[in-house]
């Protein structure tokens, strides 16, 4: 190539260059900005979280003004890099963000705005790059919901059942009961809506005890929308539970017969029968409580039973609730397992009835509880019956309370013909004896319930 020819292939070039150049750092569109539709901020305040895109040059700073009832608070101006001068890679992304509280800046409770402004490296505008602006609404509130309590003393025990009845001045964002590191919600009679389950007004909160948290005692906490948080103790007195312990020998017949056709059934690997026992025991289990959890996420918002529950009829308790098992193989531990029900055992295909009123939300295969059915009594209460030797209700059937639902019999991880009766309520297991007592609902259930009805 001559001289000539060179120097016409470099004027090129830079003529390219400068107006892929002129055309990233002159372009004319602003920046884009993803930020909160809204703010509601409590007397903690709030750290803000602005992400700003520009496809052209770059993003290269926002800036944050609070406007209030008494004037302007500037928030600060973070810068957002370099820009970029040709027109490879990725549009340019930055974040940023602004921490806004309120009570710092000494505002009262009312209404305000956050102005936004985010900026490119564009030369347009006399250099001062091409501009967006965003006006997001803000509401303070510094004052927390106000929680009344049903006066009164309640009697609990680990394990079981309690109810309280409460009342709230506004919408919460979470309300409900914490025991521990747990948390249940409270539910207003009647209300359909998710989206007004938090409205004001009375609820019920009727909630597990858990086995497995001794020692932790309620709190009813209410939060709303700006975070602002309020909790009440209630008066409940309970009493710790002893945990029973049985020992469990796995005889060869059971593992060589029963585990291998229920390995079979669930997808373990049958030829080890004392593994597949193991893995049934810990991995399926878990599975299968997961499934039931599943299952009862929800549930509607009456009672649904009348009166109390149930127990089968003519049955024999086998197996008491929260027995801690220990099995053997020849005189050797080889797995555990908390049973958390009941085993009711009377004549080999027996009937089995709901023990209450309520809507079949599961009926089919549940992998250690053999044919299962699962019935919503409402408010978060569920039974469950295992090892059915077939089932006669569908999904959706509404059972009354002594409807037969099936026979007993001896599948899934059943060594013997009997129910395995269980109530969950709020996703935990709770202790059917309870339920079964009318004199314990009357005094401990209906009383709360009649206190948060929603005529109050």
């Amino acid at each position: 190539m001559t001289r000539s020819g060179l120097r016409t292939l470099l004027l090129i070039v830079l003529g390219a260059g400068l107006l892929s150049v002129g055309w990233v750092r002159c372009e004319g569109t602003p920046p884009t900005v993803e930020a909160p539709d809204q703010l509601i901020l409590g007397k903690t305040g709030q750290t803000v979280q602005f992400t700003i895109s520009d496809s052209g040059a770059g993003p290269k700073s926002i800036t944050a003004v609070l406007v209030h009832a008494k004037g302007e608070e500037p928030l600060g101006e973070r810068t957002l890099g370099i820009g970029r001068w040709l027109p490879l890679g990725s549009p340019a992304a930055n974040s940023a963000e602004f921490s806004v509280d309120p009570k710092a800046l000494g505002l009262a409770d009312g209404e305000a705005a956050l102005h936004i402004s985010a900026r490119d490296h564009s030369l347009r505008g006399w250099f001062s790059g091409n501009e967006a602006r965003l006006e997001i609404p803000v509401t303070i509130d510094s004052r927390a919901p106000r929680v009344s309590l049903e006066p009164g003393i309640t009697y609990a025990r680990r394990g079981g059942s309690v109810a309280l009845a409460y009342r709230v001045s506004e919408r919460t964002r979470r309300d409900g009961v914490e025991v521990g590191d747990r948390f249940f919600p409270s539910i207003r009679i009647g209300v359909e809506e998710p989206a007004d389950q938090r409205g004001p007004g009375w609820r019920i909160a009727l909630f597990p005890l858990p086995i497995d948290q001794p020692g932790a005692t309620p709190v009813v906490i209410a939060e709303d929308a700006a975070g602002n948080r309020t909790q009440a103790t209630p008066q409940v007195r309970i009493e710790e539970r002893h945990i029973p312990e049985a020992t469990l020998v796995l005889p060869p017949r059971f593992l060589e017969t029963k585990i291998v056709d229920l390995a079979d059934a669930v997808g373990v690997n049958p030829d080890d029968p004392l593994k597949a026992f193991q893995e049934i025991n810990s991995r399926i289990r878990t599975e299968n409580e997961q499934r039931i959890r599943a299952v009862i996420r929800d549930s509607v918002p009456v009672p649904l039973w009348e009166g109390a529950f149930e127990q089968m009829a003519n049955s024999k308790v086998t197996s008491p609730f929260a027995e801690k098992r220990n099995y053997l193989v020849d005189g050797a531990k080889v797995s555990e397992s908390t049973h958390y029900g009941y085993d009711l055992a009377s004549l080999a295909g027996s009937p089995i009835t709901a023990s209450n009123t309520g809507r079949v939300v599961f009926a089919d295969e549940l992998g250690i509880y053999g044919h299962c059915v699962i019935l919503d009594h409402g408010l978060g209460l569920f039974s469950l019956y295992g090892h059915l030797s077939n089932i006669d209700v569908t999904v959706g059937d509404r059972l009354e309370k002594g409807q037969a639902l099936g026979s007993s019999g001896q599948t899934g991880l059943a060594g013997g013909d009997h129910l395995h009766f269980a109530l969950l309520l709020q996703g935990d297991y709770v202790d059917p004896v309870e339920w079964w007592d009318a004199r314990w609902l009357r005094d401990r259930v209906d009383p709360k319930l009649a206190a948060a009805r929603p005529s109050r």
